[in-house]
């Protein structure tokens, strides 16, 4: 599991909100379910190098590149080629999350 997610977990960071940018909204996955949906959606498989932690509410999951950008992958057709961009690290994602609605 990505460091900087453990950290979001451990500081208590909101689970739900809506963002100002696409995808619009996060939900993050509980933490003790995180690996369980990484194995169950096949991320390892699909997306190798990626690692899931929440899902826009629309068909998408939220996960971390293997470069540490953050991006929304469908759920359906999971792949790389298909991820929508959201910011370039967890840095950027949490300035994001701190302009979100909760």
């Amino acid at each position: 599991m990505p460091a900087v997610l453990l950290a979001y977990h451990r500081r208590g960071g909101p689970l739900s909100l809506e963002l100002d940018c696409q995808p619009f909204a996060c939900e993050f996955w509980p933490f003790a379910l995180l690996a369980t949906y990484n194995a169950e959606y096949g991320v390892s498989r699909y997306a190798p190098g990626y690692f899931g932690f929440g899902t826009n509410g629309g068909g998408e999951m939220f996960a971390i590149a293997p470069d540490g950008r953050i991006v929304c992958v469908p759920f359906i057709g999971m792949s790389p080629e298909a991820e929508l961009y959201v910011a370039a690290s967890w840095a950027d994602f949490e300035q994001i999350l701190g302009r979100a609605r909760r």
